[in-house]
């Protein structure tokens, strides 16, 4: 299968595998994360296993984010249509230690950059529930917009246009690119 790993701004995307679903099964359980997620119930090995079979293909790319070699997270876009116009973008950061940092900008980035560039999508789209006022900044900070209400949350969409017209990613890649270029003067 194509893509099984993508590093940019610092961040590793490795695609996830069967060796992976326990521990992000886990990790979804833990009530720090299903407490922000639309489906609440526990999930089951046998579940973990029909889902992980379910969405491992080519229109559905599900990632462990990582930092130096320590797993961080699960990122994705899925549900990508038939002529890949768009999919849905999904994300939760289980290893604290990320939390508060630009870790999860960064991650954005590299799986939006395939997104748009690789795969040319036209848009993406994120549900977020209306509580979760952490996600809502931060989707709106990416550039996503509010197009309505959906199921039980907000549903958010970012075009392509907007996601590298997105003023907070011009500033990022600059000040990214300065970083590398005093780095690389020593």
């Amino acid at each position: 299968m194509a893509y099984e790993e993508i590093e940019r701004y610092g961040v590793k995307l490795c695609r996830l595998s069967r060796s992976k679903i326990e521990m992000i099964r886990q990790w979804r359980n833990d009530p720090k994360i299903s407490q922000y997620m639309i489906y609440r119930d526990y999930i089951t090995i046998e579940q973990q296993e029909k889902w992980f079979d379910r969405i491992n293909n080519e229109k559905n790319y599900y990632f462990i984010m990582s930092y130096k070699g320590e797993d961080v997270g699960l990122i994705n876009i899925k549900d990508i249509d038939d002529n890949f116009i768009h999919g849905e973008g999904g994300v939760f950061v289980y290893n604290d230690k990320f939390l508060n940092t630009d870790f999860s900008y960064r991650a954005h980035l590299c799986l939006f950059d395939f997104a748009f560039e690789i795969l040319k999508l036209k848009y993406i789209t994120s549900e977020i529930l209306g509580t979760n006022k952490r996600a809502i900044r931060f989707t709106e900070f990416l550039g996503f917009k509010l197009t309505g209400n959906f199921k039980q949350g907000n549903l958010y969409i970012l075009t392509k246009e907007d996601y590298f017209a997105n003023k907070n990613r011009e500033r990022f890649i600059i000040r990214e690119n300065k970083k590398q270029k005093n780095y690389d003067k020593h």
